[in-house]
């Protein structure tokens, strides 16, 4: 269980954020709605499907030995899976290089020093002066 939820925790927050940041800005909630469709999906798989393909029916809940087989079978067929899917990927995905975007005109800001956003940003606003004292 702890290998698991560490494997959600480093897995599912960078995928929602590739899958977002892929998406124009205008369309982030169809976005945000296919990666969490997809997400249901495969978990309903995994629940529907595995057990089934691992032979653990109604009847094998009452023979624990059985079970303990069956779910043997289970975890196999799913780490299958899963490095079936990591190498599909690792094949498939291909990320094109980023074009350089031209220098933007440099900006001052006025803000405070806490870790917040600029009060106001211009281009024609000058740079704060510090004083010394």
């Amino acid at each position: 269980m702890i290998v698991l939820g560490l494997g959600l925790a480093c897995n599912v927050a960078p995928l929602t954020a590739t899958a977002l940041s892929a998406a124009p800005a205008e369309h982030s909630g169809i976005a945000s709605a296919v990666n969490n469709d997809v997400a249901r999906t495969a978990s309903l798989i995994a629940v529907a499907v595995l057990p089934a393909l691992a032979g653990i029916t109604g009847s094998v809940y009452q023979n624990p030995a059985a079970l303990t087989s069956g779910f043997h079978t289970a975890v196999i067929i799913a780490g299958v899976a899963s490095a079936a899917g990591g190498l599909l990927a690792s094949v498939t995905i291909r990320n094109p290089p980023r074009k350089r975007a031209a220098k933007a005109p440099e900006r001052h800001a006025l803000h405070c020093a806490l870790d917040a956003p600029p009060l106001r940003s211009t281009p024609e606003t000058p740079a704060p002066q510090r004083t010394a004292g």
